[in-house]
């Protein structure tokens, strides 16, 4: 006996879609996400500076020569070589490069006037070799300061350049002019005076 199966109006089929139907629908949906769209309104404020977009690097010639002058009268040894490296290296400026020269020339006067703190002028010393077999020779800061004060400044300024770049320290280096009196040779460079930062003047 063949089995019969009634289909109730659950079971029957439900026809498809036409093509225009389902378009009419998806552009129904898309109406509210358009109006959302155009009723935002844009963002209020101050418009952002463009950025830029080239880097300019000084070439030779191109940055002109300063000269400036620094007094060391009681001025902490390694402060004031910090801040004179900084200008000779010339990093003060907004057109620093450091595979050229833009720094200034750097008159130091007063060099004998230096300061140290603690018990540096007894316990730092200063050593150089004559290349001879027992030629290493000591120096303590207080003789240095007696024979060359100058040297004290020259080489505290020259440890602070940069140990990277030898060949543009040593160029740097050579606008240094360190004196100990108050004098100098340098008036027709008319040295603008700088004064530092960090000042210790009137300590004891």
């Amino acid at each position: 006996m063949a089995n019969t199966k009634k289909t109730g109006p659950q079971d029957q089929e439900t026809p498809k879609k036409t093509a225009a139907a389902k378009r009419s629908t998806k552009a129904a949906s898309d109406k509210p996400l358009e109006s959302k769209a155009k009723s935002k309104k844009p963002a209020s404020g101050p418009k952002r500076a463009p950025l830029v977009e080239k880097t300019y690097f000084v070439r030779k010639g191109e940055c002109g020569k300063n000269w400036k002058l620094v007094d060391a009268s009681g001025q902490t040894l390694g402060r004031l070589a910090s801040q004179v490296a900084i200008l000779l290296m010339g990093k003060h400026y907004a057109n620093f490069t450091p595979n050229n020269d833009t720094g200034d020339s750097v008159i130091v006067i007063n060099a004998e006037k230096i300061r140290m703190t603690g018990k540096k002028w007894d316990q730092k010393v200063y050593q150089h070799h004559t290349n001879f077999p027992g030629g290493l020779k000591t120096v303590t800061a207080k003789e240095m300061l007696e024979s060359h004060p100058n040297r004290i400044i020259e080489k505290a300024v020259w440890r602070m350049m940069p140990k990277s770049r030898s060949h543009m320290a040593r160029h740097w280096f050579a606008k240094l002019h360190v004196y100990a009196g108050a004098e100098h040779p340098h008036a027709a460079q008319k040295p603008q005076p700088v004064t530092l930062a960090h000042t210790t003047e009137g300590r004891s």
